[in-house]
């Protein structure tokens, strides 16, 4: 079985002769959880310099995150690979190639990876990686070992810098925390966009509908970097925007759900989403999840919830 999904969003139109399977590439490799302002930073250098040499622009990322593997416990992902995939192609990318992270993989030696997951599926003119990349058994693909495998392999290597913005580097850790804080405003401007969920609408219980808030339900696959809670959010429906409420938690007063489930009533909306990608932007932390001792308390604090949504979404540009 091929460890490698490869994602062509645009086919490389290289010069005679060019195999399209195995083209020419600049090729980024990493995570990039968030795909945020250094993230974006270092993918147009990737295709910038493709373009500058007559290739393709390429990136190889890990899907579950390493960490998640690694320590057994899931980390909390800021963007799903969905996102991520569609980002990558918005950036101008050629071609993603999804690896399965496993423990396994994890033990890799360095000396494999450059042969079978860069030089096997490209004819690689160069590798541009982050300033904190490492990798392999132990983390001993260091840039000193990129270094040295490029010049006995003929391909250019580069680290591209950290990218800094107010009073530090723009990371995912620090995207993180200010999503655990409920502060959206900062989170954004490190990501370059709003903080979302996209996510396809799953069937659920129905029992928002007898409540008389229908919700969309989304099923994550991964944790994600907000607390339980109800939100005031703006969702993406195909080409419109609505206002609504979201709750992400275990809904204690409805027989609980295990996974975690978003689910969001939307204001002004009706319709039958499920199977439909929508993507969903929380933008303000509004209250806990807690149990309440009946359905009409809930529903009581679901209208208020609206209440409270609407006032703050009226003040959103």
């Amino acid at each position: 079985m091929d460890p490698i999904q490869r994602h062509v969003f645009r086919k490389w139109s290289g010069g005679p002769g060019s195999p399209a399977d195995r083209p020419p590439a600049v090729v980024t490799v990493g995570n990039f959880d968030g795909v945020h302002l250094g993230h974006q930073a270092l993918i147009r250098r990737v295709v910038g310099d493709a373009h500058a040499l007559d290739a393709a622009g390429a990136l190889i990322t890990f899907s579950p995150h390493p960490q998640s593997v690694l320590r057994a416990h899931q980390v909390p992902i800021l963007t799903s690979l969905r996102l991520r995939l569609r980002l990558f192609e918005e950036l101008g990318l050629d071609q993603a190639c999804v690896v399965a992270f496993t423990r396994e993989f994890a033990q890799i030696e360095p000396e494999r990876f450059v042969r079978d997951f860069l030089m096997r599926p490209f004819q690689l003119r160069k590798l541009i990686v982050g300033y904190d990349f490492a990798f392999g058994r132990n983390r001993e693909g260091t840039a000193e070992f990129l270094m040295q495998t490029a010049h006995e392999h003929g391909f250019g290597f580069e680290v591209f810098p950290a990218v800094t913005l107010g009073d530090g580097t723009v990371s995912s850790t620090r995207i993180r925390g200010y999503l655990q804080a409920g502060e959206f405003g900062h989170a954004a401007r490190l990501l370059g966009r709003r903080y979302s969920i996209l996510e396809p609408v799953v069937e659920g219980r129905r029992q928002g509908r007898l409540l008389g808030f229908p919700t969309l339900n989304q099923a994550p696959e991964e944790i994600l970097p907000i607390p339980f809670g109800v939100y005031a959010v703006q969702a993406r429906v195909a080409e419109a925007t609505f206002g609504g409420v979201s709750n992400y938690g275990l809904r204690p007063t409805l027989a609980g759900a295990t996974p975690p489930v978003f689910e969001t009533y939307l204001f002004d909306f009706s319709g039958d989403l499920y199977g439909e990608l929508v993507e969903v932007f929380p933008l303000k932390w509004l209250r806990e999840e807690h149990r309440f001792a009946s359905l009409d308390a809930l529903k009581a604090q679901i209208a208020r919830d609206c209440d409270a949504a609407r006032a703050f979404l009226a003040t959103v540009k």
